[in-house]
């Protein structure tokens, strides 16, 4: 099983503009998992689309694989979700990032070190320090994340992107 990241885009009730999230999903491929991706979708299911993906197989030094079994371990993988403000734009600007962190308290601190450099007013919500952060322990009843060092990273880009109606 992969785990794969996928950023979606729609329409939701009530919004002039197209709406997007971020979500995680396992399975052999990316097209196995498009009907838990349209289900997660808060908005119209019928116009919901994947604007990219990517799998997670490295991040900051560490291989990522998926388990069965629950393993205690003091890294955990956590999304982060930032919002900040430029001078220049009218809408607040969001990026995000996986990172391996012992704690939220570390996982936030590395985002506030990369995320977003040069914006001001980065800002807490839900009376967190960003946006979102969570640790991504749990994604599947049968699944765990299983971390191992490794040495090696893969960028957060795309593997594919574009616009794929669900």
């Amino acid at each position: 099983m992969k785990l794969f990241m996928v950023y979606l885009g729609g329409r939701v009730t009530g919004c002039h503009i197209e709406m997007h999230d971020v979500r995680f999903v396992i399975g052999e491929n990316i097209e196995q998992c498009y009907p838990k991706l349209k289900a997660q979708w808060v908005g119209d299911k019928n116009a919901v689309h994947i604007d990219s993906y990517t799998e997670i197989t490295h991040i900051n030094g560490y291989e990522v694989n998926l388990v069965t079994e629950h393993i205690s371990q003091s890294e955990k993988l956590y999304f982060v979700n930032m919002g900040g403000y430029h001078p220049t734009d009218l809408a607040e600007q969001h990026d995000f990032a996986l990172f391996i962190a012992r704690s939220v308290q570390e996982a936030k601190n590395q985002a506030y070190a990369q995320l977003l450099v040069g914006a001001s007013h980065l800002h807490k919500d839900n009376l967190h320090d960003v946006d979102d952060c969570f640790a991504i322990d749990l994604l599947d009843e049968k699944y765990f994340i299983k971390l191992t060092p490794s040495g090696k990273s893969k960028p957060l880009t795309p593997d594919w992107f574009g616009y794929h109606i669900l």
